[in-house]
């Protein structure tokens, strides 16, 4: 195996690849693997991205945890994504899933149990213990090991900015760092894995539909759309970018963590005390009905039982950090969330609802069965102390992004490659389409990694 070298301060490797997250990194050990020389230039001080902050559910197919076809993953994709999408990738996401799986598994990545959440006809959502770790921590610690015991140099620290193009072939960037720009060569290509942009108000502002501006980021702070700008000054097309604008997340907008209490069976009420949608249901939806609520804001109600389910899960172990209310008895709880603008009679009385048509009928609102998609049982809001949470929609990813074909080269404004330029993860877009399934944007990430590394090695 080679090594990239430096030159009168100039870098040069086969490929350089463009952010350090679950694709950046799997894109390296896969070139790696295929016998090239690899630089990753990462904009933060630390290496992760928005993975290193996520629970790293991932939905895979024909593993010893789940051996469903790909021919129903297909399916089960397609429909999440409501029949509009770019289909080739899901084909290729299906393909892949299986090899990715033993590719993780090699470098140490070990899955613990599958889960099943909304769209999916069999539990696909393979989790990580979350022991040491949170999944995405472990997902990237261990795909940087793996890539730097293969001879990858990760630069941080370093902001990609410009795509350097001769001849209309993408042969290197330039970079950024400590007020200098410098050089990085690629003589085989570029692969962008530089995430999304949550966190650039003014690409929001341009893509997302009216409000979406007030989404709270819930993302690596590189997640500043660098990719995307670098992508279209080369004359690349985009895909789904409005519709991919979309909160993913319920946050608390005081410290800016995610809170998916929901999912362990609590309920989300509005300032009225209302109810306003099937908690069970994807996150997505859930923060789209949150958001056309009075002063886009709700508070998820639960109780000690509820509590101490979420922080066995990934998800609690993960989206932590939110300022969490407690209280004896409902009604003071209820007291406490009317100095936060509630109303103190309306939580008591929608949580009482609530309780009732458990105990009778069940959720004859919305038709809630489940704690989460169809699995969970659920239990009344009973048992004291008692605990809420105040949230905004958040969001940890879009969805659209620079268009690509099935190599994940990067695709021009007609549908023409770009000559040396290929990207991977929340970067790209045509995947999820108009719709999204858990599990599959770090799937997505990983997958199509291994699949733009390969590309840009050969």
């Amino acid at each position: 195996m080679g090594s990239s070298t430096t030159c009168g301060g100039m870098m040069e490797a086969n490929v350089v690849v463009v952010g350090s997250g679950a694709a950046g990194l799997m894109a390296a050990v896969e070139a790696a693997d295929q016998g090239a020389t690899v630089i990753v230039l990462e904009s933060e001080p630390m290496t992760g991205g928005s993975t290193r902050l996520s629970g790293a559910y991932v939905a895979l197919c024909e593993t010893p945890l789940q051996p469903g076809t790909r021919e129903e993953l297909y399916e089960d994709l397609v429909h999440s994504h409501h029949n509009d999408c770019q289909e080739d990738l899901s084909r290729l996401y299906v393909d892949e899933a299986a090899a990715t799986h033993r590719k993780l598994e090699d470098v140490g990545v070990r899955f613990v149990r599958a889960f099943r959440f909304a769209h999916m006809s069999r539990p696909w959502a393979h989790e990580l213990s979350g022991d040491e770790m949170s999944g995405g921590a472990e997902i990237v610690t261990r795909l940087e090991a793996a890539a730097r015991a293969r001879g990858v140099r990760i630069e941080t620290d370093a902001r990609v900015r410009r795509l350097l193009i001769e001849a209309g072939r993408v042969t290197g960037v330039n970079f950024e760092r400590d007020d200098e720009t410098h050089r990085c060569m690629a003589t085989r290509g570029v692969v962008l894995a530089t995430g999304g942009f949550t966190r650039s108000r003014e690409l929001i502002r341009n893509f997302g539909r009216p409000g979406s501006e007030s989404i709270l980021p819930l993302t690596g702070q590189g997640s500043r759309g660098d990719g995307l700008l670098m992508g279209m000054s080369a004359g690349a097309g985009i895909s789904y970018m409005t519709v991919g604008v979309a909160p993913t997340a319920p946050s608390d907008p005081e410290t800016g963590k995610g809170a998916m209490v929901l999912y362990a069976g609590a309920i989300a009420l509005n300032r009225e005390g209302r109810r306003f949608c099937r908690e069970s249901d994807l996150y997505i939806d859930t923060c789209w009905a949150l958001l056309s609520q009075p002063d886009a804001v709700c508070v998820q109600v639960y109780d000690s039982r509820m509590k101490a389910s979420y922080a066995q899960t990934m998800m609690g172990k993960v989206l932590t950090g939110f300022r969490e209310f407690e209280a004896p008895t409902l009604e003071v709880l209820a007291r406490q969330l009317a100095a936060e603008g509630f109303d103190a009679c309306g939580i008591v009385a929608g949580v009482e609802r609530y309780n009732v048509q458990l105990a009778g009928s069940g959720d004859t609102d919305f038709g809630r069965a489940h704690a989460v998609g169809d699995s969970g049982v659920l239990l009344p809001i009973a048992e004291a102390p008692f605990h809420a949470v105040i949230c905004r929609a958040g969001t940890t990813h879009f969805n659209g992004g620079l268009t690509v074909d099935t190599s994940m080269n990067v695709q021009n404004v007609y549908g023409d490659p770009i000559a040396g330029l290929y990207a991977a993860g929340e970067v790209t877009g045509g995947f999820h389409g108009a719709g999204y399934m858990s599990g599959t944007f770090v799937g997505m990430a990983l997958i199509f990694g291994r699949v733009a590394g390969r590309s840009a090695a050969a």
